[in-house]
């Protein structure tokens, strides 16, 4: 930022290159198909905010901090501020967070639903390899239309939600990995699931 201010070249091929990268990186996040989870174990702040929230669920340790902070460098939000953090957090929280780039700390951040959950320094680690194991050895083909089916239900109709819903239950029904949820409920067992 302050190259581009002393060449006055309000267009600097630098700056633009870094934000696209930055937008692309962002919205790649957002569209993976598969469950995406940021581990937060320091500062989140501007971009990188916007990161942790574009995945699905957001693991940090007591350290950790977040903040939308584009108002101190005198920018407007960017990198799909607009877009994710209201979702997370309301339209009047996300505006208050905005407008006074506040970092918060990842007991407030949590609070307010930035933050899934925030572990002490000793768990941190081991929380979020259980966590990434949990969802990474569970039904996978359920788990990428839930995914879908969720972020495609904030911009639907409840019915029109109920019908994908259905449309999605017809095809996971189909899968190894249902097979052996119902057989492991049913012989009291953790199922193993395969992915398919």
């Amino acid at each position: 930022m302050s190259e581009r201010l002393t060449n006055d070249d309000p267009t600097d091929d630098a700056v633009s290159e870094l934000a696209r990268r930055t937008r692309d990186t962002i919205a790649r996040v957002v569209a993976l198909p598969v469950p995406t989870v940021a581990k937060v174990d320091g500062s989140a702040v501007g971009a990188g905010a916007n990161l942790a929230i574009a995945c699905d669920i957001q693991l940090a340790s007591e350290s950790a901090s977040i903040g939308f902070v584009f108002r101190q460098v005198g920018l407007s939000v960017d990198a799909g501020t607009s877009y994710l953090l209201p979702r997370v957090v309301g339209t009047n929280v996300a505006k208050e967070l905005v407008f006074t780039g506040e970092i918060l700390d990842a007991r407030r951040a949590a609070e307010l639903g930035l933050f899934n959950h925030v572990y002490d320094a000793e768990s941190f680690e081991s929380e979020v390899e259980a966590t990434v194991s949990r969802i990474a050895n569970g039904p996978t083909v359920a788990l990428r239309h839930s995914k879908r089916l969720i972020q495609d239900g904030l911009e639907k109709s409840f019915d029109r939600a109920q019908r994908d819903e259905a449309t999605a239950q017809g095809i996971v029904f189909e899968t190894a990995d249902h097979e052996e949820g119902v057989e492991a409920f049913l012989t009291d067992r953790r199922p193993e699931f395969v992915g398919r």
